[in-house]
């Protein structure tokens, strides 16, 4: 049995196919990702845990409850079996940064859902009921984790465009140098600055607003003497603020995995005025984005 760096465990003949069976049956533990010389090698490994092979083809996975025992073939021609059970398969990527951005995308877009979920109930407006209650603890939870989640795609921004990033919580210290480098690096006129850069910084210029010396990190200690932040939970204020948290993961995810992304493109105020068909309606849009290319917004 060998390792090609890790990645995958190679199962080459019978001596392999029995030291597997065996870490299977007897531990230790495992979830790893395998690949078999041939397809009968495999087919054995099916016969002797009784998986009929046919049944296994039907999904390409078999689970049992049992044992724990989790097989499943990958389309990119790898096997994943675990012997833990149902777990996941390793980190999103190789950028803890990324990481930890996408970690708390699922956080927010969980809270989002669960907001949209109690605010869309007939019984919120009861001021007395469990679901009007239940809006004093999302809003601190919304409030706490949406701040970190901005914190966290900054870094990634940087991390990924090759700046050191910041030991800071603080947001405006964090865009500041998210705003230098977006014009450093030509990133400016485009989508990522007209519909992320510019929805973020207004949180950002919201909380430098609020008085006593606001810190970031305190809000999931209520230790922000006045703070009064309210979320309004309405249709629009949730959705709003769910499709800037998904455009901006999709961003990330792009600027991850290629060198060419879309949200990067520059010249998207030539095309907004190109599109704009009045005199009034293109200076409109050069109020609106002519920041883009000076930089002074």
């Amino acid at each position: 049995m060998s390792s090609n760096g890790k990645k995958y465990i190679y199962i080459n003949n019978q001596n392999d196919l029995e030291y597997l069976i065996e870490r299977i049956e007897n531990g230790p533990l495992f979830a790893e990702s395998f690949k078999f010389d041939n397809n009968g090698i495999f087919v054995e490994l099916l016969d002797y845990f009784k998986i009929d092979h046919k049944e296994f083809k039907k999904g390409y996975f078999y689970f049992d409850e049992n044992r724990d025992l989790h097989i499943s073939e990958s389309e990119f021609g790898y096997t994943w079996i675990s012997t833990y059970g149902l777990i996941a398969k390793g980190k999103s990527t190789s950028n803890k940064f990324v990481n930890s951005c996408k970690n708390q995308y699922t956080v927010v877009s969980l809270l989002l859902e669960k907001a949209k979920e109690i605010s869309y109930s007939d019984t919120v407006y009861d001021v007395d009921g469990y679901n009007f209650g239940y809006l004093s603890e999302l809003t601190p939870a919304l409030f706490h984790n949406i701040l970190f989640y901005i914190e966290v795609f900054g870094k990634a921004y940087l991390s990924l465009s090759g700046v050191n990033v910041p030991h800071t919580h603080e947001l405006a210290k964090v865009f500041a140098i998210v705003n230098e480098t977006i014009y450093k690096k030509n990133h400016n006129d485009s989508l990522f600055q007209a519909q992320i850069i510019v929805e973020f910084e207004r949180v950002v210029e919201y909380i430098t607003s609020i008085p006593g010396g606001f810190k970031e990190h305190f809000v999931k200690y209520d230790d922000n003497s006045e703070d009064g932040t309210v979320i309004r939970f309405n249709r629009g204020s949730l959705d709003g603020i769910q499709k800037t948290i998904d455009l901006s993961n999709d961003f990330i995810s792009s600027y991850y995995y290629n060198d060419d992304v879309m949200y990067l493109k520059s010249g998207l105020l030539d095309r907004l005025i190109k599109n704009a068909i009045t005199k009034n309606e293109k200076q409109q849009v050069i109020n609106k984005y002519g920041y883009m290319k000076s930089g002074n917004n």
